[in-house]
Protein backbone atom coordinates (compact mmCIF):
# COMPACT_ATOMS: atom_id res chain seq x y z
CA UNK A 1 0.00 0.00 0.00
CA UNK A 2 1.21 3.40 -0.67
CA UNK A 3 0.71 6.40 0.26
CA UNK A 4 1.87 9.17 -0.95
CA UNK A 5 0.21 12.35 1.31
CA UNK A 6 2.19 15.07 2.73
CA UNK A 7 0.29 15.98 5.53
CA UNK A 8 0.84 13.72 8.93
CA UNK A 9 0.62 10.27 7.43
CA UNK A 10 0.22 8.89 11.05
CA UNK A 11 -0.24 10.84 13.99
CA UNK A 12 1.31 8.08 16.21
CA UNK A 13 3.92 7.87 13.51
CA UNK A 14 4.10 11.60 13.05
CA UNK A 15 5.93 10.79 8.89
CA UNK A 16 5.74 14.41 7.20
CA UNK A 17 5.81 13.83 3.78
CA UNK A 18 5.73 11.14 1.07
CA UNK A 19 5.64 8.10 2.66
CA UNK A 20 5.07 3.89 2.28
CA UNK A 21 3.25 1.11 4.17
CA UNK A 22 6.15 -1.68 4.03
CA UNK A 23 5.32 -5.29 5.95
CA UNK A 24 7.96 -6.27 7.38
CA UNK A 25 7.61 -5.41 11.28
CA UNK A 26 8.96 -1.90 10.44
CA UNK A 27 5.86 -0.12 11.67
CA UNK A 28 3.33 1.81 9.81
CA UNK A 29 4.86 4.51 7.67
CA UNK A 30 8.37 4.94 6.27
CA UNK A 31 9.16 8.18 5.12
CA UNK A 32 11.25 8.39 1.76
CA UNK A 33 14.78 9.31 1.77
CA UNK A 34 15.56 10.30 -1.71
CA UNK A 35 14.84 9.02 -5.41
CA UNK A 36 17.67 8.32 -7.49
CA UNK A 37 17.26 7.96 -11.27
CA UNK A 38 19.47 5.44 -12.94
CA UNK A 39 19.51 5.69 -16.98
CA UNK A 40 19.76 2.71 -18.66
CA UNK A 41 17.89 0.47 -16.12
CA UNK A 42 19.58 -1.88 -13.47
CA UNK A 43 17.30 -4.01 -13.18
CA UNK A 44 15.79 -6.30 -15.53
CA UNK A 45 12.44 -7.80 -15.61
CA UNK A 46 12.03 -11.21 -18.02
CA UNK A 47 15.13 -11.08 -20.38
CA UNK A 48 14.70 -6.71 -20.36
CA UNK A 49 16.47 -4.04 -19.67
CA UNK A 50 14.90 -0.87 -19.46
CA UNK A 51 15.33 2.86 -20.29
CA UNK A 52 15.60 4.07 -17.11
CA UNK A 53 14.56 3.15 -13.62
CA UNK A 54 13.32 4.96 -10.95
CA UNK A 55 13.98 4.12 -7.52
CA UNK A 56 12.48 5.21 -4.24
CA UNK A 57 14.53 4.90 -1.24
CA UNK A 58 12.74 4.45 1.98
CA UNK A 59 14.44 4.09 5.50
CA UNK A 60 13.09 2.56 9.07
CA UNK A 61 15.40 3.75 11.73
CA UNK A 62 12.98 3.90 14.96
CA UNK A 63 14.48 1.97 17.91
CA UNK A 64 11.29 0.27 18.72
CA UNK A 65 11.43 -1.65 15.41
CA UNK A 66 13.49 -3.48 12.78
CA UNK A 67 15.71 -1.65 11.29
CA UNK A 68 16.19 -1.76 7.38
CA UNK A 69 16.36 0.06 4.09
CA UNK A 70 13.58 -0.67 1.44
CA UNK A 71 14.09 0.49 -2.16
CA UNK A 72 10.83 0.65 -4.39
CA UNK A 73 11.69 0.82 -7.90
CA UNK A 74 9.72 1.04 -10.97
CA UNK A 75 11.12 0.65 -14.30
CA UNK A 76 10.58 3.38 -17.56
CA UNK A 77 9.59 2.39 -20.73
CA UNK A 78 9.00 4.64 -23.95
CA UNK A 79 5.43 5.77 -24.62
CA UNK A 80 4.32 4.33 -28.06
CA UNK A 81 2.66 7.39 -28.68
CA UNK A 82 5.74 9.39 -27.81
CA UNK A 83 3.50 10.88 -24.70
CA UNK A 84 5.01 12.91 -21.58
CA UNK A 85 4.78 12.04 -18.36
CA UNK A 86 3.75 14.91 -16.91
CA UNK A 87 4.35 13.84 -13.37
CA UNK A 88 7.93 12.32 -14.73
CA UNK A 89 8.16 15.79 -15.70
CA UNK A 90 7.44 17.73 -12.77
CA UNK A 91 10.68 15.85 -11.18
CA UNK A 92 12.70 16.39 -14.38
CA UNK A 93 11.98 20.15 -14.52
CA UNK A 94 13.46 19.76 -10.82
CA UNK A 95 16.48 18.53 -11.36
CA UNK A 96 16.73 20.99 -14.48
CA UNK A 97 16.97 24.04 -12.59
CA UNK A 98 19.62 22.74 -9.99
CA UNK A 99 21.94 21.70 -13.71
CA UNK A 100 20.84 24.93 -14.57
CA UNK A 101 21.67 26.93 -11.65
CA UNK A 102 25.01 24.85 -11.55
CA UNK A 103 26.28 25.32 -15.01
CA UNK A 104 26.02 29.06 -14.40
CA UNK A 105 27.88 28.95 -11.24
CA UNK A 106 30.31 27.15 -13.21
CA UNK A 107 30.19 29.97 -16.03
CA UNK A 108 30.96 32.29 -13.36
CA UNK A 109 33.87 30.58 -12.01
CA UNK A 110 35.31 30.49 -15.39
CA UNK A 111 34.88 34.00 -15.79
CA UNK A 112 36.29 34.86 -12.88
CA UNK A 113 39.27 32.56 -13.61
CA UNK A 114 39.93 34.35 -17.15
CA UNK A 115 39.93 37.88 -15.09
CA UNK A 116 42.20 36.53 -12.59
CA UNK A 117 44.74 34.88 -15.80
CA UNK A 118 44.24 37.96 -17.77
CA UNK A 119 45.30 40.45 -14.54
CA UNK A 120 48.23 38.25 -13.40
CA UNK A 121 49.20 38.05 -17.37
CA UNK A 122 49.20 41.87 -17.76
CA UNK A 123 51.26 42.10 -14.23
CA UNK A 124 53.72 40.28 -15.09
CA UNK A 125 54.07 41.55 -19.40
CA UNK A 126 53.21 38.10 -20.61
CA UNK A 127 51.07 36.32 -23.04
CA UNK A 128 50.83 36.32 -26.22
CA UNK A 129 48.48 39.05 -28.80
CA UNK A 130 46.04 36.13 -29.57
CA UNK A 131 46.07 35.07 -25.88
CA UNK A 132 45.66 38.85 -24.69
CA UNK A 133 42.94 39.34 -26.97
CA UNK A 134 41.05 36.30 -25.43
CA UNK A 135 41.48 36.94 -21.91
CA UNK A 136 40.84 40.80 -22.48
CA UNK A 137 37.00 39.92 -23.63
CA UNK A 138 36.31 39.55 -19.87
CA UNK A 139 38.10 42.61 -18.70
CA UNK A 140 36.50 44.79 -21.43
CA UNK A 141 33.08 44.02 -21.46
CA UNK A 142 30.69 46.57 -20.03
CA UNK A 143 29.61 47.07 -16.39
CA UNK A 144 25.91 46.08 -17.64
CA UNK A 145 27.21 43.13 -18.90
CA UNK A 146 28.42 41.55 -15.42
CA UNK A 147 25.37 42.99 -13.69
CA UNK A 148 23.17 41.25 -16.04
CA UNK A 149 25.32 37.99 -15.20
CA UNK A 150 25.31 38.21 -11.86
CA UNK A 151 21.35 38.97 -11.94
CA UNK A 152 20.72 36.32 -14.08
CA UNK A 153 22.46 33.74 -11.75
CA UNK A 154 20.84 34.69 -8.78
CA UNK A 155 17.32 34.09 -10.03
CA UNK A 156 18.40 30.43 -11.18
CA UNK A 157 19.95 29.77 -7.49
CA UNK A 158 16.54 31.11 -6.35
CA UNK A 159 14.61 28.46 -9.02
CA UNK A 160 16.97 25.77 -7.46
CA UNK A 161 16.13 26.45 -4.14
CA UNK A 162 12.23 26.77 -4.58
CA UNK A 163 10.09 24.35 -2.36
CA UNK A 164 7.79 22.27 -4.06
CA UNK A 165 5.42 19.59 -3.03
CA UNK A 166 5.75 16.18 -5.29
CA UNK A 167 4.12 12.68 -5.07
CA UNK A 168 6.66 10.07 -5.48
CA UNK A 169 4.37 7.70 -5.58
CA UNK A 170 1.60 9.57 -8.20
CA UNK A 171 -0.59 6.49 -10.28
CA UNK A 172 1.24 7.35 -13.79
CA UNK A 173 4.13 6.37 -11.92
CA UNK A 174 3.74 3.53 -9.67
CA UNK A 175 1.08 1.82 -11.69
CA UNK A 176 0.56 -1.12 -9.73
CA UNK A 177 0.59 -2.80 -6.19
CA UNK A 178 2.33 -5.83 -6.94
CA UNK A 179 6.11 -6.49 -7.75
CA UNK A 180 9.11 -8.68 -7.60
CA UNK A 181 10.76 -8.64 -4.56
CA UNK A 182 14.18 -9.89 -3.02
CA UNK A 183 16.92 -9.67 -0.28
CA UNK A 184 19.90 -7.32 -2.01
CA UNK A 185 22.66 -4.29 -1.79
CA UNK A 186 22.80 -0.96 -2.69
CA UNK A 187 23.74 -0.55 -6.29
CA UNK A 188 26.53 2.22 -4.99
CA UNK A 189 29.73 1.98 -3.31
CA UNK A 190 29.94 0.23 -0.77
CA UNK A 191 27.30 -1.72 -2.36
CA UNK A 192 26.13 -2.95 1.48
CA UNK A 193 23.61 -5.88 1.47
CA UNK A 194 21.02 -4.75 3.28
CA UNK A 195 18.32 -3.20 1.43
CA UNK A 196 14.88 -4.95 0.48
CA UNK A 197 14.09 -4.98 -3.14
CA UNK A 198 10.61 -4.31 -4.76
CA UNK A 199 10.62 -4.27 -8.33
CA UNK A 200 7.17 -3.09 -9.47
CA UNK A 201 5.59 -5.56 -12.00
CA UNK A 202 4.32 -2.41 -14.39
CA UNK A 203 7.01 0.22 -16.12
CA UNK A 204 5.90 3.97 -15.91
CA UNK A 205 6.38 5.33 -19.56
CA UNK A 206 7.34 7.93 -20.15
CA UNK A 207 8.43 9.94 -24.28
CA UNK A 208 11.89 9.56 -25.30
CA UNK A 209 12.35 13.77 -25.80
CA UNK A 210 12.39 13.07 -21.20
CA UNK A 211 14.77 10.69 -21.34
CA UNK A 212 17.18 12.50 -23.33
CA UNK A 213 16.79 15.26 -20.68
CA UNK A 214 17.53 12.65 -17.93
CA UNK A 215 20.60 11.74 -20.22
CA UNK A 216 21.85 15.07 -20.35
CA UNK A 217 20.85 16.30 -16.69
CA UNK A 218 22.75 13.11 -15.57
CA UNK A 219 25.66 12.71 -17.78
CA UNK A 220 26.59 16.50 -18.77
CA UNK A 221 25.76 18.03 -14.84
CA UNK A 222 28.76 20.14 -13.63
CA UNK A 223 29.44 21.94 -10.07
CA UNK A 224 30.41 25.28 -9.61
CA UNK A 225 34.22 24.53 -10.09
CA UNK A 226 33.06 23.30 -13.27
CA UNK A 227 34.23 19.44 -12.13
CA UNK A 228 31.79 16.83 -13.72
CA UNK A 229 29.31 14.67 -10.85
CA UNK A 230 28.77 12.04 -13.19
CA UNK A 231 30.61 8.55 -13.26
CA UNK A 232 28.89 6.89 -15.69
CA UNK A 233 30.26 4.68 -18.40
CA UNK A 234 29.67 4.76 -21.98
CA UNK A 235 28.01 0.67 -21.60
CA UNK A 236 26.04 0.82 -18.61
CA UNK A 237 25.72 4.46 -17.77
CA UNK A 238 24.91 5.30 -14.40
CA UNK A 239 23.25 1.44 -14.03
CA UNK A 240 25.31 -1.17 -12.22
CA UNK A 241 26.11 -4.14 -13.88
CA UNK A 242 23.41 -6.89 -13.97
CA UNK A 243 25.11 -9.24 -10.97
CA UNK A 244 24.44 -12.65 -10.05
CA UNK A 245 21.12 -14.16 -8.05
CA UNK A 246 23.91 -15.80 -5.81
CA UNK A 247 21.32 -18.22 -4.84
CA UNK A 248 18.61 -15.47 -3.18
CA UNK A 249 14.89 -16.48 -3.05
CA UNK A 250 13.29 -14.30 -5.82
CA UNK A 251 9.35 -13.82 -5.05
CA UNK A 252 6.71 -12.51 -7.10
CA UNK A 253 3.63 -11.20 -5.61
CA UNK A 254 0.47 -10.93 -7.24
CA UNK A 255 -3.80 -10.20 -6.35
CA UNK A 256 -3.67 -14.28 -5.21
CA UNK A 257 -1.31 -12.53 -2.28
CA UNK A 258 -3.01 -9.71 -1.78
CA UNK A 259 -5.01 -6.41 -3.03
CA UNK A 260 -4.98 -2.86 -2.33
CA UNK A 261 -7.24 -1.32 0.28
CA UNK A 262 -10.03 0.11 -2.16
CA UNK A 263 -10.05 -2.80 -3.64
CA UNK A 264 -10.98 -4.76 -1.16
CA UNK A 265 -14.09 -2.67 -0.56
CA UNK A 266 -15.70 -3.89 -2.87
CA UNK A 267 -14.38 -7.03 -4.00
CA UNK A 268 -14.84 -7.64 -0.08
CA UNK A 269 -11.92 -10.35 -0.02
CA UNK A 270 -7.73 -9.85 1.27
CA UNK A 271 -7.36 -11.30 -1.88
CA UNK A 272 -8.52 -12.26 -5.35
CA UNK A 273 -10.06 -15.52 -6.30
CA UNK A 274 -7.71 -17.59 -8.86
CA UNK A 275 -10.07 -17.84 -11.61
CA UNK A 276 -10.56 -13.60 -11.15
CA UNK A 277 -7.13 -12.67 -11.36
CA UNK A 278 -7.80 -11.30 -14.49
CA UNK A 279 -10.01 -8.40 -12.88
CA UNK A 280 -6.82 -7.68 -11.77
CA UNK A 281 -4.66 -7.43 -14.35
CA UNK A 282 -3.17 -10.92 -14.10
CA UNK A 283 -3.73 -12.50 -17.69
CA UNK A 284 -5.03 -16.45 -17.74
CA UNK A 285 -2.98 -17.84 -19.79
CA UNK A 286 0.61 -16.42 -18.56
CA UNK A 287 -0.16 -16.69 -14.71
CA UNK A 288 -1.08 -20.22 -14.68
CA UNK A 289 -1.32 -23.02 -11.90
CA UNK A 290 2.03 -24.30 -13.49
CA UNK A 291 3.55 -21.02 -12.67
CA UNK A 292 2.04 -20.08 -9.46
CA UNK A 293 2.93 -23.10 -7.83
CA UNK A 294 6.83 -22.69 -9.07
CA UNK A 295 6.78 -19.05 -7.77
CA UNK A 296 4.74 -20.25 -4.69
CA UNK A 297 5.87 -22.92 -3.40
CA UNK A 298 5.47 -22.39 0.28
CA UNK A 299 1.74 -22.51 1.88
CA UNK A 300 2.93 -20.51 5.07
CA UNK A 301 5.61 -18.47 6.25
CA UNK A 302 7.10 -21.31 8.83
CA UNK A 303 7.81 -23.55 5.58
CA UNK A 304 9.71 -20.89 3.77
CA UNK A 305 11.74 -19.92 7.18
CA UNK A 306 12.12 -23.86 7.61
CA UNK A 307 14.28 -23.88 4.38
CA UNK A 308 16.13 -20.37 4.20
CA UNK A 309 16.19 -19.86 7.77
CA UNK A 310 14.28 -17.70 10.43
CA UNK A 311 15.54 -14.00 10.42
CA UNK A 312 16.01 -12.72 13.80
CA UNK A 313 13.59 -10.04 13.13
CA UNK A 314 10.91 -12.81 12.91
CA UNK A 315 8.98 -13.29 15.76
CA UNK A 316 5.77 -14.76 15.22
Amino acid sequence: KFEGGFGDADTNDQVKGASADMPKQWGYQLPVLHVDVKVPSEHWMEGKQYAAEYQIALIQNREEKRRGAPIISVLFDIHPEEEDNHRIGQMIDEFQKVYDADMAECEGFRRKQRRLGAWADASLGAGSKIAEEAKSTVLDEPKEVETEFQESLGNLRRKAQEYRRWNPFHETIVRTLWFYGYEGSLTEPPCSEFVEWRIMLEPALISSRQLAQMKNILFNHVNGKCERTSVHSKENGVARPIQPLNNRPLYQCMCRDFIGDKDREWYGENRCQWNERDQFGFDKEKYTQEWYRATHPYTDISQYFKVVGTPHWFSG
